[in-house]
């Protein structure tokens, strides 16, 4: 089915002509006017290139996620995010759930499949098992909350222009299986009547609020479209007062977008305005004198029927500006949700030859294959994870270098050729033979510079040689013998795809389950450090950490300690308590809940740490 131009625009919330620019960029000549039409597969190529676009000009957008009635949590608990997050807790308290809840938005906004078992980027190492598995308590009556706050930064076109004066906007949705009782909650918690059996989950409401406000409701109905209930009018009477003075030829539309007759048109409206919905979020607006996109630029309002005019106006363009605003809204939650990355708590363990390995299975991203991929292929990655395993604080005895391989049969001419056009000249002289007896030094023939014909000899053989396979490989510098990672310990395999992620990624949020795993307490603090250069340096990550490592948050806060105190050590970044959300999740008989521990900025907590903060070294000491 066609794309259109416009269609694009509007699905993001962006101006035609920003789409166009970018389309032009892009070489996509079809892209002429907003009216011009795309293949499918042009069009949704040009809509993520977009939304990578919008995602990166926004920077830190994502600020926070919040699950209710989902896998061990019960009451909706709130998830900060920032730059360096990390969730801390005992084993099956339900850490996991908290990226889990992350993967299951992604797949849920990418496929429209809320009844999700494997999700696409978490490959074997997230298996929700479908929503009557990941349902709190496996309750299906219940009804599954997940929210998302973004910065207003974020949002275009009218959703920016509604909610430009907060700082964030926040999007709620609760889904769940429809009951036989035809009285359906659309709030959280325990339905009144028991799920169909056969019934696949579907969203029932959806919020917008900014302000602590509820600026927007949407709810489902039996026919499956979603009604707008509310729209409150501290937000609706400034659009239809803006949308009036953009699209007709009236003055003082402010004042009279409020007068009482106005008040009541929009009152009337609201109840009248329906969605579709697509998995986790409204769709489109319904309606047929909404489904096309060509309306006029200028309705001109004549002074003998100005209000008849006006009230038209409204109708025809308000539900537009509406339906802006939550598209608007929604492709914002898209583009950041598009950023995330997820790396498992066991990763691949390579084949030996990863020159011939071409295994890009489900788990090729959540396992960490591809991230062998990247050191082979990426020299400045491979630089970077080289002058982490070689720092002064871990010295550690291998270098990851680059072996190029070929087949011997492809080598014999090329070689033959080369020894054939050797130079053979005197390299030592001697003196020249004088009769038949003569005992004295001959000349020494052979090849002057072995080394420069070295290196000749090599350049025919990459020329002559069109079959050549670059190999990964770890240099023992002791022996400098070179070795692969199934002969050395199992560490490297499961930390080399955290430091790709690290030294890669860019304006990504990065989800990583144990990165610590099979890593001595050393390297655990030295990671620390790699997570900091790449959330608060150049590159700008948000890493969102399930983790047990006491030696990596104590390195953290070390950090924030020492810039407090001026006292980084050289190169180091700098870090504020700001930029750390430190979050232990904790079991209760109602369902796990989730507690923020503040970090202050002498490197300690602003609260006591459930427990004791890591009690059990004390336990095992005299």
């Amino acid at each position: 089915m066609p794309i259109r131009i416009y269609d694009i625009a509007k699905k993001l919330g962006i101006g035609h002509k920003q789409v166009l620019a970018k389309a032009r960029e892009l070489r996509i000549t079809a892209a002429r006017a907003a009216t011009s039409s795309l293949d499918r597969i042009t069009g949704e190529f040009l809509e993520s290139q977009l939304r990578d676009e919008l995602a990166a000009a926004s920077g830190r957008g994502f600020r926070g996620l919040a699950l209710g009635n989902f896998k061990a949590f019960a009451d909706t608990q709130n998830v900060p995010i920032r730059p360096l997050t990390l969730v801390f807790g005992a084993n099956s308290s339900g850490k996991s759930s908290v990226l889990h809840g992350l993967l299951l938005g992604r797949h849920a906004i990418d496929t429209g499949e809320l009844d999700v078992s494997r999700t696409e980027i978490g490959g074997d190492s997230v298996d929700l098992g479908g929503f009557r598995q990941y349902v709190h308590r496996r309750e299906a009556s219940r009804r599954v909350e997940w929210s998302a706050e973004l910065d207003v930064g974020t949002l275009w076109g009218q959703g920016r222009q509604l909610l430009g004066k907060h700082k964030a906007v926040r999007v709620s949705v609760t889904f769940g299986v429809p009951l036989e009782d035809p009285k359906q909650p659309t709030s959280p918690g325990m339905g009144d009547g028991r799920p169909l059996v056969n019934g696949r989950p579907g969203i029932v409401s959806y919020e917008i609020e900014a302000g602590s406000r509820v600026v927007l409701r949407l709810s489902r109905r039996p026919d499956g479209t979603m009604h707008l209930d509310r729209l409150d009018m501290e937000y609706m009477e400034p659009l239809a007062a803006a949308v009036l003075q953009s699209y007709t030829t009236a003055e003082g539309t402010q004042r009279t977008a409020t007068d009482a007759t106005m008040r009541k048109v929009l009152d009337d409206l609201i109840p009248t305005l329906r969605f579709t919905a697509r998995g986790l979020l409204p769709d489109k607006l319904l309606g047929e004198q909404y489904a096309s996109g060509a309306i006029p630029q200028l309705v001109p309002i004549q002074k003998a029927e100005r209000l008849e005019q006006l009230v038209g106006a409204v109708k025809l363009f308000v539900p537009r500006a509406i339906a802006e605003v939550v598209l608007g809204v929604n492709a914002a939650l898209r583009a950041q949700l598009g950023r995330v990355r997820y790396l498992g708590p066991l990763r691949s363990f390579p084949p030996r030859h990863l020159a011939f390995s071409d295994d890009r299975g489900r788990n090729w991203l959540a396992g960490g294959g591809y991230a062998w991929d990247v050191v082979r292929t990426d020299e400045g990655v491979r630089t970077a994870v080289n002058r982490w395993l070689g720092s002064d604080a871990l010295k550690t005895r291998y270098r990851l270098q680059i072996r190029t391989l070929g087949p011997m049969d492809e080598m014999e001419q090329p070689l033959a050729d080369a020894i054939e056009g050797l130079p053979i000249e005197v390299v030592e002289e001697g003196h020249p033979p004088s009769g038949p007896d003569y005992d004295g030094d001959l000349p020494v023939h052979g090849v002057k510079n072995p080394q420069a014909e070295a290196e000749r000899v090599m350049g025919l053989l990459r020329e002559r040689v069109s079959e050549k396979y670059d190999e990964l490989v770890l240099m023992d510098l002791r022996s400098n013998t070179p070795v692969t990672h199934r002969d050395v310990g199992i560490g490297v395999s499961q930390v080399l795809p955290v430091l790709v992620h690290a030294y890669a990624d860019v304006g990504k949020i990065v989800a990583i389950e144990q990165p610590e795993i099979h890593l001595h307490p050393a390297l655990q603090a030295e990671l620390g450090d790699v997570f900091i250069e790449s959330a608060l340096g150049e590159r700008r990550n948000t890493f969102l950490l399930e983790t047990h490592s006491e030696h990596l948050i104590l390195r953290i806060l070390r950090r924030v300690r020492e810039t407090t105190e001026g006292k980084l050590p050289a190169g180091a970044v700098p870090v504020r308590p700001e930029d750390v959300s430190v979050l232990f999740v904790e079991p209760t008989n109602q369902g796990s809940v989730m507690r923020e521990l503040p970090v202050t900025p002498d490197g300690d907590f602003g609260a006591p740490w459930p427990g004791g903060f890591f009690a059990e070294r004390f336990q095992d000491l005299p």
